[in-house]
């Protein structure tokens, strides 16, 4: 017997995703720098220092006089002389005048001939260092510096920012079907 009886069938849905994932970009330009620098400018002033030497004392006593100073000792040297000549012409005459205590002038000739011997004796000239005098006064420097400040000019390039965002696409890769025919008896669709 032939019944008739009801085929199927049947296709399931099928979803498809496609992820994209985020996408940042950034680009970023060198930056710029540009730096100048004025020269420094220095001045310096000077004044000298200065030495003085005086060795007058050093050298009056080293016999190196100046001619006003050595006009001064040779007169002094000539007061004393006149003096101790009219002295020994008096102490003479004194003698002459007692002629009664014997003879003077044997003795007054033996005292001019019978002089010391001059002494030669070793010195140094000057007698010590504190005879000359030495004055300094030192050189002042002053240094005076002008600085011209440095110029440094920076110019930035803007970054460049994209952003593509995390994206997700669903769709629908195979329908739902169904499918029924009947087979079989008097309906049979397959013949």
């Amino acid at each position: 017997m032939n019944l008739a009886r009801l085929e199927m069938r049947q296709t399931f849905a099928a979803i498809q995703m496609t992820s994209n994932r985020p996408v940042l970009e950034m680009r970023q330009g060198r930056a710029d720098v540009s730096m100048t620098q004025g020269k420094a400018e220095m001045t310096q002033r000077t004044t000298p220092g200065t030495l003085e030497v005086d060795s007058s004392v050093a050298r009056s006593e080293s016999n190196l006089k100046g001619a006003l100073e050595l006009g001064r000792h040779f007169g002094q040297l000539g007061e004393q002389g006149a003096r101790e000549a009219t002295s020994m012409a008096a102490s003479e005459g004194d003698q002459l005048m007692r002629i009664e205590n014997g003879n003077p002038i044997p003795r007054i000739a033996a005292s001019k001939v019978n002089d010391p011997y001059p002494i030669a004796d070793l010195d140094f000239m000057p007698k010590s260092i504190d005879r000359v005098k030495l004055t300094y006064t030192p050189a002042d420097v002053k240094i005076e510096w002008n600085v011209i400040p440095a110029q440094i000019d920076v110019s930035l390039t803007p970054t460049d920012i994209s952003f593509t965002p995390w994206t997700t696409d669903i769709s629908l890769r195979q329908q739902a079907s169904l499918e029924m025919w009947p087979v079989g008896g008097m309906y049979d669709e397959t013949r």
